[in-house]
């Protein structure tokens, strides 16, 4: 009877722990839903949240490496001064869209979770992952309903002093995520600094390097298209040649038959010839009858 007691709790203990873990996977296993439980996250921990104050926001602890911060701010107050932490910078003059008289800007960086959450084809990321995300914000939820910035003065700045070596030696390029799964490429405009106009989340990147096994690969490719290339350009030219060549044979062969007509036509004689309009014609030599003198 004691044995089959422990096999039942053993039973509800691993049927619990595989519906947190599940459970857990499916809170945040992909961008989406891990915004969603980010703010989600906000909510829980902060408790009767102060307007104007930064708060630190608890992850768990297989999120480590991964840091988020909230702060509300009036729609006024972010209108009038904006807004300065850490590496963002908000300038004054946005707006939220729609209009909402409190805000809620998450602040993220993904750290080394930003390649599991976001990658771009062709292009290594040398810099985390960085998000700037508006929510409206009421007495009920801390962090409510996703929302849009609408900026009328300068472009929100954001600092990358975390670039990789790889990133300190090329030029690399500011990366936008957009909702879609798309990812639009923009020219830094200091180093390091990504000037942006919508909320979202933001990265640098630089041209990934093909492997050496690709390398040969696209030599070899490149020596073949050169050899057919060139190969085409000799057999037309012989083409043309031997086509010239034929020719000038053919016309040749026909002057001979013609001058072998006109020397049979005229009894063995040949003629010289003129031409009227398009006719040619044969032409006799003048013979002048020498005159006789009579007595």
């Amino acid at each position: 009877m004691g044995l089959h007691r422990w096999c039942q709790v053993t039973l509800v203990i691993v049927c619990l722990f595989s519906s947190s873990l599940v459970e857990g996977l499916k809170t945040y296993s992909d961008r989406n839903s891990l915004d969603s439980f980010l703010r989600m996250q906000a909510n829980e921990e902060i408790k009767n949240p102060k307007t104007g104050v930064l708060y630190n926001v608890s992850l768990p602890s297989n999120l480590t490496g991964m840091e988020v911060s909230v702060v509300r701010l009036r729609s006024f107050s972010l209108w009038s001064r904006g807004m300065n932490y850490s590496f963002f910078n908000l300038p004054p003059r946005i707006m939220s869209r729609p209009s909402q008289k409190r805000i809620a800007i998450l602040y993220e960086n993904l750290g080394n979770f930003s390649s599991y959450y976001y990658n771009v084809p062709n292009h290594t990321m040398v810099a985390p992952v960085f998000g700037v995300m508006a929510y409206s914000s009421s007495d009920s939820a801390f962090v409510d309903e996703k929302i849009n910035f609408t900026i009328h003065g300068d472009p929100i700045k954001i600092w990358f002093p975390l670039a990789d070596e790889r990133g300190r030696n090329h030029t690399p390029l500011c990366a936008k995520f957009t909702d879609n799964g798309l990812v639009k490429f923009k020219n830094m405009t200091k180093p390091y600094v990504c000037e942006v106009h919508r909320q979202g989340h933001y990265t640098l990147v630089i041209p990934s390097s093909p492997f050496p096994d690709e390398l040969h690969t696209h030599s070899h490719g490149r020596r073949l298209t050169t050899w057919w290339v060139l190969g085409f350009a000799i057999g037309f030219i012989g083409l043309v040649v031997l086509g010239l060549i034929l020719l000038a044979l053919v016309m040749e062969v026909k002057k001979r038959k013609i001058r072998q007509m006109e020397k049979n036509s005229a009894g063995e004689e040949l003629f010289d010839t003129f031409w009227i309009g398009e006719t040619k014609l044969p032409l006799a030599s003048s013979i002048r009858t020498q005159p006789i003198l009579e007595n």
